[in-house]
């Protein structure tokens, strides 16, 4: 149907202005995790809000089509503004100080109000648009609500499609702004053909009178008396349920970043892949929804069924552990191009993502369906479920980003998350005991299983910090048993300490010398690297003719910033670092760092540094910068114009900028650009 195509090509106009937002945002607010999360709670609670006021207005609409019409044109024109919002952004940021002046609080606090300033309008109205869509063609006789699970998957297919076309071509070949501006003109085309169709619909109320149809002529028929929306206490339970999920997936999407980033590596494609397959799997969940309910009718006995079965593939991929970081490794060994590189991912993500995604998918509308029949009040129900999955999925962002995986780690946060659906799908059980009969012992296995499952040793060194993901790890083939145990076993002594922080995992390890590891790659070793590390350092200082004031971008070892504050006449020397953790790296490596913890002239600042390059006032004579390979997922925003015209203003008249730049695994277009 044309309405199904509508939604098809905006939800990949949505996901085209998401990743375009994600970028342009990230340039003003920095890399951190508060920076990227303030954005995108934003961009959810947007989404959330708008789908619960205007689903109510939906359902009250004469021509719903039409609603949805102008929904989608005021989108592209609000989009459309939003690269000069980012600019006036950016200079209202930049002149309070970021973070550094205003401290995390209240950059925070900032951050929030500028991305509800940017993007907060065309959220809102993007939230109301799969309500009017459903209310548009939502039959009186649709008991199962199939028709909503048929958009719902296909505007998330198209979601599929924009998050690969922004990733994989437009940004790089069109750049940020126009990619935007190409979402932009998608969205206004759905947005008129929507209003042109509208032009031939009847009223509802006038097509409803002529069959003899009313949205409340028939009352739901619900045999177990447990799913009428007239009784408050089960529309409670499913909006609750709606929520707890949204906080599963979403706590889940994070681990899946944090765990996949070694084993496949931490590039930009990874994390683009991540998020494509993900939705793929909602996508094809939900439009599977109008197959396996043509004959099942909607029930909390199958949806306590779908929570133990995404326990169950949730909790799988975690007992499988480090033989699917193997097979990551021999499937990078065995590429010779990008396609088979990216194929081989596709893979592995398929392997812990797609199962959940899928039930993710079937979930959704299956909730909605709980909530009524047919056309009845259908706008508001989907909107206010919507709403309230928006708002576990915020939740999730928040404790999985700054609280679950710092103080769990990723694996305990997997495991966690794992209970959490084990504990829902087990009380849902219980609410419909009486109805429930073998699906009751379908729940029981299937969470008997998934506590197996994460009673398993799980991920170790070898999936987390071996340097798989970089192609620095030569995994032996699959028919060298003992070869593979001897490699396995190696990898796992090697490691000396690992945490996960904020921002990343870190991992020591001591192959020939004490080496942090920053999501699965060797960042710095100190003694094979003190040349480079030390070498930055004495160059700049030797070279300016009295430097007295330093900054150095990244601490790791902590070499450069020591040996730095350490040159005759230095008075003080700043030092950015984006992870709190590395702090145990310069630690352990306070022999060759001149103690750097501790030393008197060495100030610590904790923040993205290219935010405190355009933020800050204080001016440098020498700067220094050696970050990771300019591939891997955020590094390449230190390689920016912008970045390099920010330090060249933060430079004395006769300062001096020290940047080391890899001369391995690089191309040579790659070293022009810099």
């Amino acid at each position: 149907m044309l309405v199904a195509l509508l939604l098809f090509v905006s939800g990949g106009s949505a996901l085209v202005f998401q990743v375009a937002w994600m970028r342009e945002l990230r340039l003003v607010f920095g890399a951190t995790t508060a920076a990227v999360a303030a954005v995108l709670a934003i961009f959810m609670a947007g989404l959330g809000f708008g789908s619960a006021v205007l689903g109510r207005r939906a359902d009250r609409a004469a021509n719903p089509l039409r609603m949805y019409g102008m929904l989608e044109t005021a989108v592209a024109l609000s989009v459309a503004v939003s690269p000069f919002l980012v600019a006036l952004a950016a200079t209202f940021y930049f002149r309070l100080g970021g973070q550094e002046s205003l401290g995390l609080a209240g950059a925070t606090v900032v951050r929030l109000l500028l991305a509800v300033a940017v993007i907060g309008v065309p959220t809102f109205l993007m939230g109301g648009t799969l309500p009017a869509a459903v209310r548009s063609i939502t039959a009186v006789g649709d008991v199962r609500r199939r028709a909503l699970a048929v958009l719902y998957g296909v505007n998330t297919l198209g979601a599929v499609c924009g998050a690969w076309f922004a990733t994989f071509l437009a940004l790089e070949f069109l750049g940020t702004r126009a990619t935007l501006w190409l979402g932009c003109a998608m969205n206004l085309l759905v947005g008129v053909i929507a209003l042109a169709l509208s032009q031939g619909v009847l009223a509802l109320e006038s097509r409803e009178a002529a069959s003899g149809e009313t949205g409340g002529s028939r009352a739901p028929s619900r045999s177990d008396g447990l799913l009428d929306p007239r009784h408050p206490r089960g529309s409670a339970l499913v909006y609750a349920t709606a929520a707890v999920l949204g906080f599963t997936f979403f706590s889940l999407e994070l681990v899946w970043y944090r765990m996949l980033a070694p084993i496949l590596g931490g590039t930009t494609f990874t994390f683009g892949l991540i998020l494509c397959i993900a939705l793929l799997g909602i996508g094809v969940g939900g439009a599977a929804y109008n197959i396996v309910f043509r004959w099942l009718r909607p029930s909390w006995s199958v949806l306590a069924i779908t929570c133990a079965l995404e326990a169950a593939f949730a909790a799988l991929p975690l007992a499988l552990g480090d033989r699917l970081a193997l097979l990551a490794g021999r499937l990078f060994l065995e590429s010779t191009t990008f396609f088979q590189m990216a194929s081989g991912w596709c893979v592995v993500m398929s392997i812990v993502v797609l199962p959940v995604a899928l039930v993710s998918g079937l979930q959704f509308p299956l909730l909605v369906a709980l909530l009524g029949e047919g056309r009845a009040a259908v706008s508001r129900q989907l909107g206010t479920a919507y709403a309230w999955n928006t708002v576990g999925a915020i939740a999730g962002s928040l404790v999985g980003g700054f609280g679950a995986m710092p103080l769990l780690t990723a694996p305990g946060t997997w495991r966690g998350v794992v209970l959490v659906l084990v504990a829902l799908a087990a009380i849902l059980v219980a609410r419909s005991w009486r109805t429930a009969g073998r699906s009751a012992v379908v729940v029981a296995a299937l969470l008997l299983f998934a506590i197996a499952c994460i009673f398993q040793t799980g991920p170790t060194a070898v999936w987390r910090h071996s340097g798989i993901g970089a192609g620095r790890a030569l995994v032996p083939a699959a028919n060298e048993v003992n070869a593979t145990l001897l490699w396995i076993n190696e990898q796992r002594r090697n490691l000396k300490w690992e945490a996960d922080g904020i921002e990343s995992s870190i991992g020591i390890t001591s192959p020939d010398g004490l080496s942090f590891v920053v999501n699965g790659k060797n960042d710095g070793n100190a003694i094979g690297d003190a040349g480079t590390q030390i070498g930055v350092a004495v160059i700049g200082a030797a070279l300016h003719p009295a430097p007295k004031k330093g900054l150095v971008i990244g601490l790791g070892t902590g070499e450069s910033a020591g040996w730095l504050a350490s040159m005759p006449g230095m008075e003080r020397v700043d030092v950015v670092e984006l992870e709190p953790e590395i702090d145990e790296m310069a630690r352990r490596s306070s022999e060759l760092n001149r103690d750097v913890l501790h030393h008197p002239k060495v100030r610590r600042i904790y923040n993205d540094g290219r935010e405190l390059v355009l933020t800050t006032d204080e001016k440098y004579d020498v700067i220094l910068s050696e970050p990771s390979n300019p591939y891997r997922a955020g590094v390449a925003s230190l390689y920016t114009q912008e970045f390099y015209r920010a330090i060249r203003n933060r430079l004395t008249p006769d300062g001096l900028f020290v940047q080391w730049v890899q001369a391995y695994e690089v191309d040579g277009f790659t070293v022009n650009t810099v």
